[in-house]
Order: C-alpha cells, then sequence, then structure tokens
C-alpha cells in the first residue's frame, strides 16, 4: 500500500476553507466550491449544460495580450455552440497555480479544471486523491490513440491517467552557427562528437554549454543511456540512477563539468533569462533548452545567427519533456462536462490558442507543419516528439529535480567528486522514495 503523508496539508486546507471558494483572481463568482460534500452520485451527467470554473495561468486569461484575447474567444465560441454552458475563468501565477488549486481542493472546493505543468505536479495531486480519473470519460486505448506517449504518461499514477495533455515541448541543442563555422565544428550528433566540440570551443576562449539551473535537460543524458533515474514500472519506485547506465551517464555529465563546460552564468542561471542572455550574447556556444528558448532568444539579440538541432543521442535517441495539461478536480460537479470542454479545447477548435505563441498540441492528429510556418527552425522539436519522455512519475517530483540539481552544483563548485556526489544522490533519492512510498 502507499503511504500518503499528506495529512498536515489536509488539516491546513480545512482551516482555509472558510476562506477559500476559489483560486487566483476570479473574473467571476466561482460557482465549483458550492456544495463540497456532493457525492460523484450527485455529479452531472450531462456534458451540454451547467457551470464550469477554469484555474489557468496569468497569462490566458489577461485579455490584455493576444494569448488572452483568443484564449477568451475559443471559450466564449463554447457558450456560443452550448447555449446552457457558463465558463468562469480565474487565474494564477505560474509559480503558485499548483498550490492554488491545491489548498482550495483540499478544502473541498477549487475550479473544475486547472492547467499544471506535465513535471510531476498532476502526480502529487493524484496521489492526493485531488483529481478525477480519466478512465470514467475515455479508455486507455482512446487516450493512446489520441495522445503522444510521454505527455500522457506525465499525468499516469498508479496505473491510472489522471491528465488529458494539452501542449508539449521538449529539449533540443542550440548552436551558434557562426562559431562553429568559424571554429570548422560541425554540429554535434552523439556524446562523442558534442565532448570534442566542447574541447575546441573551449580551447579557443569560448563558453561552452548554458542551460537552466534544475535537473530538467540533464534528464536526457539518462535517457539517452536507457536509465529512467528511477523506475516507476512497479507499485513502489526504485532509484535505478546508480545502475551501470546510470553511472555512465553521470560520469558523461561530470566530465562535461569537470572541463569547464558550464558557462560561469550556470551558477545564476535560476531563470531562464539568464540562459537566454548568456547564449545570445555570446557567453555560451550551446543552449539546452525547448522551443521557447527560440523567441527569448531573439528578444535578447535579433542578430544572432543561431540554429536547433535535436539532443545529440547517447546509446539512443531521447529528451526530456516539457508543456502543460488539463486536470479535473475531484470536487466538481461537472467532470463529464469539464472532460466535454477539455476535448473541445484540444480539438482543432482549439488550435487557434496556440497559434499564438507557436504551441505544439500533443494530439498526434495535429498539424505541426501548418502550426509552424514561417517557424521553420522549431520543426526540429517535432521530429524529437516521438522519443520525448516524461519525468519520473513519482510522488514530490520537485523534490527528486532539487536533489539532482544540487548533486551538478557540487560537481561543478568542485565540493564533491563524481562517485561521491552519486552516492550521496542515490541515498538522498532512496529517502525521498521511502518519505512518500510505504
Amino acid at each position: 500500500m502507499i503511504k500518503r503523508k499528506y495529512g498536515l496539508l489536509f488539516v491546513l486546507g480545512a482551516i482555509a476553507a472558510t476562506m477559500i471558494s476559489g483560486c487566483g483572481n476570479t473574473k467571476s463568482a466561482d460557482p465549483s466550491g458550492e456544495n463540497a460534500e456532493s457525492t460523484s452520485q450527485e455529479k452531472s451527467s450531462s456534458s451540454s449544460e451547467g457551470e464550469l470554473t477554469l484555474l489557468m495561468t496569468n497569462s490566458w486569461v489577461d485579455e490584455n495580450n493576444p494569448l488572452g484575447v483568443e484564449f477568451n474567444n475559443v471559450i466564449k465560441q463554447y457558450e456560443k455552440e452550448n447555449p446552457g454552458v457558463k465558463i468562469t475563468l480565474q487565474a494564477a501565477s505560474q509559480q503558485d497555480i499548483k498550490e492554488s488549486f491545491q489548498t482550495a481542493a483540499l478544502a473541498g472546493g477549487g475550479p473544475d479544471i486547472v492547467i499544471m505543468d506535465n513535471s510531476g505536479h498532476a502526480i502529487d495531486l493524484a496521489a492526493m486523491g485531488l483529481l478525477e480519473p480519466l478512465k470514467n470519460y475515455a479508455t486507455a486505448d482512446e487516450l493512446i490513440s489520441q495522445y503522444q506517449e510521454g505527455p500522457l504518461n506525465s499525468g499516469k499514477f498508479g496505473g491510472e491517467y489522471y491528465s488529458v495533455p494539452w501542449y508539449m515541448d521538449c529539449c533540443g541543442l542550440y548552436y551558434n552557427a557562426d562559431r562553429l563555422k568559424e571554429l570548422n565544428l560541425e554540429v554535434p550528433t552523439n556524446w562523442e562528437e558534442l565532448s570534442k566540440a566542447l574541447d575546441t570551443v573551449l580551447g579557443a576562449g569560448y563558453g561552452g554549454i548554458a542551460t537552466y539551473q534544475s535537473a530538467y535537460a540533464f534528464y536526457s543524458f539518462f535517457y539517452e543511456n536507457e536509465n529512467p533515474v528511477i523506475d516507476t514500472s512497479g507499485e513502489i519506485p526504485k532509484v535505478v540512477i546508480d545502475n551501470e547506465n546510470g553511472k555512465e551517464a553521470w560520469n558523461y555529465i561530470c566530465d562535461l563539468i569537470k572541463k569547464g563546460a558550464l558557462v560561469e552564468s550556470f551558477k545564476e542561471a535560476t531563470t531562464w533569462d539568464k540562459v537566454y542572455e548568456s547564449f545570445a550574447n555570446g557567453e555560451a556556444t550551446f543552449l539546452l533548452g525547448g522551443d521557447w528558448c527560440a523567441s527569448g532568444i531573439e528578444g535578447v539579440n535579433p542578430d544572432v545567427n543561431y540554429g536547433i538541432a535535436p539532443m545529440v543521442a547517447g546509446k539512443t535517441q531521447a529528451t526530456i519533456l516539457g508543456g502543460w495539461t488539463w486536470n479535473i478536480n475531484v470536487n466538481s460537479k461537472n467532470p463529464k462536462l469539464a472532460y466535454d470542454l477539455i476535448s473541445y479545447l484540444n480539438s482543432e477548435k482549439g488550435d487557434s490558442i496556440l497559434a499564438v505563441e507557436g504551441k505544439i498540441s500533443a494530439r498526434k492528429g495535429f498539424d505541426y507543419d501548418k502550426a509552424l510556418e514561417g517557424k521553420d527552425k522549431l520543426k526540429v522539436f517535432t521530429d524529437e516528439f516521438p522519443y520525448t519522455e516524461a519525468r519520473p512519475a513519482v510522488i514530490n517530483e520537485k523534490t527528486i529535480d532539487q536533489l539532482i540539481t544540487n548533486a551538478i552544483l557540487e560537481v561543478n563548485y568542485g565540493k564533491s567528486t563524481a562517485d561521491e556526489a552519486l552516492t550521496k544522490l542515490t541515498s538522498e533519492l532512496n529517502s525521498n522514495i521511502e518519505e512518500n512510498y510505504k
């Protein structure tokens, strides 16, 4: 049995119950916080009438920007096509949205639908019993036929799917095209080529790799070496970062660090802005990041001549997943209606929302070529999608990420050898699993 150690959070949620009927900044009254004790038998079975509340990040709700305008337009179109439906939008910051939803849902209320980063957030909420399982509205085969495997698996917990993928992205290899030409280098395609290219780059006095200070991009090297970091195939996750393949991947990462491959600004790269600046201003020759980095780089220096290639391959090709998902509150009175709205937003009728920022839908039937017209550099990411993998689907993945990041920083600052850091990391990861699973 899995032990769910969230009792304190439930207590805090109960205390907050008298203060919270929803989350974020509300555009109109939240209907979903009333009669929180309704049973599943009382939940609406209608998919053509009812009230729904959506909790989104600020930019999707704010009608002062093109993204918010288009999202609101599609919501209004759904209401027009379903005149018995009333939809209310709420907003929270990207940093606060999970906690906002969690607090309200623990108190028995909260929005019917919440968007969530696919980096393990839904796993935590599903483990706490706060999300509706999708099996009530679609079979596993139906979901698998509709959505890319990586995004779909990011919301899989205990053998059940809890999140509907919305849009997806993944990590690619950005490179300074002028610098590679100057140094007579080809774009690296595998570990050996990347390591040798970095030797040449560093030898010429240039900086190597810029990326966000987290485990995000580094997961890719483990996946490329056929190591999942944490094996989630059984009931209790098992830490495997220290097996043969894991050690090879870890040692490769540490060898890059020891030769000075991470640019100096990596030590301060706690926001993506720092990463864009490093690459756009010429400190870094390579950047590990997703499709959103392109606009960030060009915003800093529109004249930089860069390209984007797939992540380098190890034993296999692999890269790390990013993106957002739709999640239905277990307290929702209209879960079937919520799933119907999600299906609408995920269909071609909602593609105009993603087009505003060149986002790519996670559904398999999405027209990538049409979505990326005029954005040829970004097409490389769609080539990576078939081998894009989600972070380990474990409770409290945020802590897993931080532990890996800390180990990388210890090696980067010269406080630990590769072996010492891996031994400590393995022990800490095991302790984390033991704390959350019994």
